[in-house]
């Protein structure tokens, strides 16, 4: 498990030999640039203070001896063969078998489409054992995949060998797939021996302490074949295989879509806190607090007081810190190039924006428009549905707004509703009005539980706002709505 380390800016002494060479591979790694500090996009639409870039090892042949030689000291059996997980760890494991003497079998990305059609090259017996070795691992998902194969196959797998842990859940997750895990180095150990060595500053340790802390994958690495998938894993499995395939088509979700499926996963939430403050301070100061249980923090920039460019730049730094999206609740409904001007003023720092489909398909195209030339990516939200009494969205106009929707799958994330809208899966529901204690205020809107939300109205995402900005301990509360949404979103999914 992840430990934060003291910032005391002293390495800790040791007169051994082994750790004498892990902190002098430390070393050489960041000199060559394997190791990077300071705001890099990960695979999942996160900004990461650290990046591990193992792949250019191949260019300093001398250091990937070194670190076969190093990774080869944890394997203590003689009696298995060796496989690199495709494709940083391929020439690692290559250099490990050479230099043993130990077989190794090769596993493929994806099947040739002539020849034998093998996943996986090698030569191998029934039952023999396969040591996996893997550069760096996070969730631990693609050792378990390489896994899952090789044991389909005949092979034992019990072991893996890591050049790095990103200490972010993949050791949980992998022992719980039936693989122990060897690390050479950890995350920890990188930040200690750089900042003892005065490479970098106590900031940027307490940077990568906190984006780790904050972006815990537990359970994301697990073997799911026996758990059923939701629609999330299955349409991001569906989108990692077409994007192998190179294939795209009109219909293609956006990658917001994508981003908010995955945060969903990794953070184990479904909570979007609805923060309508009228005060900047107050609204950094509130998301602060809640930022480590929410999937999305939705917000009305235009009725905030003292709102800055400033304002912005804050709320962006804390979306990267926590791993959530932000949510301009905006309901743009007006001619194409209005909304274009209009979504201009947010979309530098919004993911997320609610639209009326009133005035039609040229809404749309102003956002869509907008992700081809803007700043960053907008998801539209079309409000479907509204949670207030006596508001005037009737049963046809509602299945008007579905329609558009999904005819407009690479701008449109979703709906805005009160039940399941759309039977499309693709498209994510979120419902506001939800409350865990009350039913209504004191002027029309009506509340709903977290779990009538998801199990009855089919809600993805809770929208709850004044049960966790007004209550006595924001974090505490958001907390409690976090495990109420997600342990119905599990319920529902048949998952427990």
């Amino acid at each position: 498990m992840y430990g934060t380390i003291l910032l005391t800016g002293k390495m800790s002494s040791t007169s051994s030999n082994t750790d004498s060479k892990m902190n002098s591979l430390i070393l050489e790694l960041e000199r060559i640039g394997a190791v990077k500090f300071g705001e890099f996009t990960l695979k999942s639409g996160l900004t990461s203070p650290v990046y591990f870039d193992l792949r250019i090892l191949v260019s300093f042949p001398k250091l990937l001896e070194e670190v076969a030689a190093l990774l080869l000291e944890k394997v203590t059996r003689r009696d298995c063969v060796l496989c690199g997980v495709p494709y940083t760890a391929l020439p690692i494991a290559t250099l490990m078998s050479v230099k043993a003497d130990l077989g190794m079998v090769v596993r493929r990305k994806e099947a040739k489409s002539y020849g034998t059609k093998k996943m996986v090259e090698g030569v191998w017996t029934e039952g023999q054992n396969c040591v996996i070795v893997e550069d760096v691992v996070t969730t631990g998902g693609s050792v378990i995949e390489t896994a899952n194969l090789l044991r389909k196959l005949g092979l034992t797998v019990t072991e893996c060998i890591v050049l790095l842990d990103r200490e972010q859940g993949a050791v949980d997750n992998l022992t719980k797939a039936g693989i122990s895990v060897i690390t050479l180095i950890s995350v920890s150990k990188v930040l200690e021996v750089l900042l003892g060595a005065g490479r970098i500053s106590s900031s940027t340790v307490e940077a990568v302490n906190s984006f780790v802390l904050n972006n815990q994958t537990q359970g994301l690495g697990a073997d799911t074949s026996s758990v059923i998938k939701t629609r999330f894993e299955t349409r991001l499995d569906t989108m990692k295989n077409a994007e192998k395939k190179q294939e795209s088509t009109e219909s293609d979700l956006n990658l917001v879509s994508t981003r908010l499926m995955e945060i969903m996963l990794r953070k184990r939430t479904n909570l979007c806190v609805a923060v309508d403050l009228t005060s900047a301070q107050d609204i950094l100061e509130l998301v602060e607090k809640i930022g480590s249980s929410v999937a999305v923090v939705k917000l009305h920039a235009d009725i905030v007081n003292d709102w800055t460019e400033q304002t912005e730049v804050e709320l962006k730094k804390l979306a990267d810190k926590f791993g959530f999206l932000l949510f301009e609740d905006r309901k743009l409904a007006d001619i194409g190039n209005t909304v274009r001007l209009q979504a201009l003023k947010f979309s530098s720092w919004a993911q997320l924006v609610t639209v009326h489909a009133l005035p039609g398909p040229g809404v749309l195209q102003a956002v869509r428009d907008l992700q081809k030339s803007g700043p960053a990516g907008l998801g539209v939200l079309l409000v479907a549905e509204m949670s207030s009494a006596g508001n005037l969205i009737s049963s046809s106009y509602t299945q008007e707004t579905v329609n558009l929707g999904e005819k407009n799958k690479n701008v449109v994330v979703g709906f805005i509703a009160q039940s399941r809208v759309s039977q499309d899966n693709d498209l994510i529901q979120l419902t506001p009005g939800v409350h865990l204690s009350q039913d209504g205020d004191e002027t029309d809107q009506r509340y709903v539980s977290p779990a009538d939300a998801v199990l009855k109205r089919g809600a993805d995402l809770i929208i709850v706002g004044r049960g966790i900005t007004g209550a006595e301990d924001p974090a505490e509360e958001a907390e409690r709505y976090k495990k109420a949404g997600w342990n119905a979103y599990l319920e529902r999914t048949g998952q427990v």
